[in-house]
This record gives C-alpha cells, sequence and structure tokens, in this order.
C-alpha cells in the first residue's frame, strides 16, 4: 500500500456541476470585496472625518455594494443573476471614474475590478454555469 491519497471515484452518476466554477468564485470574491472596501473606506472617513465626509466618500461605493448583494447570490440559477451583475460592473464602472481625477476612493481600483468582473462573467464557463443544460 503507498502512502499517497487517493480520492475515492465519486461513481458513475456523480459530477461536478454543483460546483462554482474558478471565473464565477473569481468575479464574486472581488466584487464582495470591492463591498468590503467601500465599508471600511466608508467607517473609516466617518470615524476620523464626521459624518458629512462619511456620505461624500459612500456614494461612489453605492454600485459596488449593489454589485457585492448580486455576487452574493452567484448560488442562484438563471442569466438575470450573471447580467444583473455584469450590469451593476458596468454602472459601477462609469460611476466611478470620476472618483479617479478627484482623488477620492475607490480611485482606479473601481474600474478595474469592475473590468475583471465583466470579462469573468463573460467567460464560457461562466455563461454555462449560470444557464445549465437541461435535464
Amino acid at each position: 500500500m503507498s502512502d499517497l491519497r487517493v480520492p475515492p471515484e465519486q461513481g458513475p452518476g456523480v459530477d461536478d456541476t454543483y460546483r462554482m466554477p474558478r471565473a464565477v468564485r473569481a468575479a464574486q470574491v472581488i466584487a464582495v470585496l470591492l463591498a468590503l472596501i467601500g465599508l471600511v473606506c466608508t467607517a473609516s472617513s466617518g470615524w476620523l472625518l464626521g459624518s458629512r465626509s462619511a456620505i461624500q466618500t459612500a456614494v461612489p461605493f453605492v454600485p459596488a455594494w449593489l454589485l457585492g448583494l448580486v455576487a452574493l447570490t452567484f448560488h442562484s440559477v438563471g442569466q438575470s443573476v450573471r447580467i444583473g451583475a455584469i450590469l451593476l460592473a458596468v454602472l459601477n464602472m462609469l460611476w466611478t471614474v470620476p472618483s479617479i481625477t478627484d482623488g477620492h476612493p475607490p480611485g482606479p481600483l473601481g474600474p478595474i475590478a469592475s473590468l475583471v468582473v465583466i470579462v469573468l462573467l463573460f467567460r464560457r464557463e461562466s455563461r454555462d454555469w449560470f444557464e445549465p443544460s437541461p435535464w
């Protein structure tokens, strides 16, 4: 007997269709991290500079928070979740471009993260995950 741990075979009827593809998981992690960064920036701005500064910091992160909430529903089946996430990522990208020139958060992180989420959700494995083949 060898010391190598070989996983047992799953059987004839079991496959990996229930597992989230890496592209979808990466898009989900990026969207949730961007939303968490927005929460941290808003909370720290409010704590250090007051509520007016917190509101000014929070406004550019509103689409990122919505995208983070939609990303938490990526386990749902249906193209509407994927298309909604793509549209929110486009909105976030357009919404956060002025923050680059103003020098406010999220700066270039918002459009870059949104572009990465869009590219990941347009991959074939992402489309197949959200719209599984019929039985």
